[in-house]
């Protein structure tokens, strides 16, 4: 059976885990606007197609970039739940404070990094009309705090662009001790945030090591966690290895390293 025509669809590069589940967090987000939406990676992997009728990319990423976003516990600026509430279907994102799923462990920032904090200054970057485009994951910018716009925001560290060279080993200084900013790909940060609470990777036998699996025929948003972690077979099914890996020395603050391609007898070496 053929696949359907997409509605539209994104560029991804498939050794990016940011942006592998930065598409899970688009088609989780699209169905919570169009109930029944579908998503899918072509053969290549290349490009992630999602099909809601007549729908467009425009209207998604613009309800995405207007969404309300709550700041589910104000007393805790670093670590607390975020709700995505209207035009979507609520959804609360708060797999790194819930140990069961084994979720908590993919988390990135530390120290004084504000989870509601980032997210919403990757939000409001994603306002600008540049992102109405299927380059959404491709596009990198410094971001600014909505409330100060002389002030810069760093990412959470799941764009794998970020991670080379990101340690103080490999630059010879620290640019997180220093303040330093860079190039951050805010549709990544703020998707793969929202797509890690519906979809996880499978854990293998290496802390920290963690692979995903792609598919390559239409699936509906709540399939997400079994496509993702390789749970059901898919026909064209693809699976990448990587590591979240500690970008400082104080081994605190992690980021999310570009993946390889492994054969289907290499995952079996799972816990």
């Amino acid at each position: 059976m053929n696949n359907p025509t997409p509605s539209f669809s994104v560029k991804v590069d498939p050794t990016n885990p940011g942006q592998f589940f930065a598409c899970c967090g688009l088609l989780e987000l699209a169905d919570r606007l169009w109930p029944g939406t579908e998503g899918w990676f072509d053969e290549n992997a290349r490009q992630f197609h999602l099909w809601c009728g007549e729908h467009t990319l425009t209207e998604l990423v613009d309800a995405i970039a207007k969404a309300k976003l709550v700041h589910v516990d104000s007393a805790d600026p670093y670590s607390s739940p975020i709700r995505v509430g209207a035009p979507f279907r609520e959804l609360d994102i708060d797999w790194w404070l819930l140990d069961q799923t084994g979720a908590r462990d993919l988390k990135v920032w530390a120290g004084t990094m504000e989870s509601y904090g980032i997210a919403r200054a990757m939000q409001h970057a994603i306002r600008d009309p540049k992102f109405l485009s299927a380059d959404l994951l491709q596009i990198g910018m410094v971001v600014t705090n909505p409330d100060d716009p002389s002030k810069k925001k760093e990412p959470f560290y799941f764009d794998a662009r970020r991670s080379p060279n990101a340690h103080s080993l490999d630059v010879g200084f620290s640019a997180n001790d220093l303040g330093l900013t860079s190039t951050a790909h805010p549709a990544v940060e703020l998707l793969c945030l929202i797509g890690i609470q519906v979809a996880r990777p499978s854990f293998t036998s290496q802390k920290r090591i963690y692979d995903y699996s792609l598919w390559s025929v239409p699936l509906t948003a709540n399939l997400l966690l079994a496509a993702s972690t390789g749970a059901i077979e898919l026909p064209g099914a693809q699976t990448h290895r990587f590591e979240n890996w500690f970008r400082t020395g104080q081994k605190k603050h992690k980021a999310f390293r570009s993946a390889v391609p492994i054969s289907p007898s290499q995952t079996g070496d799972q816990q």
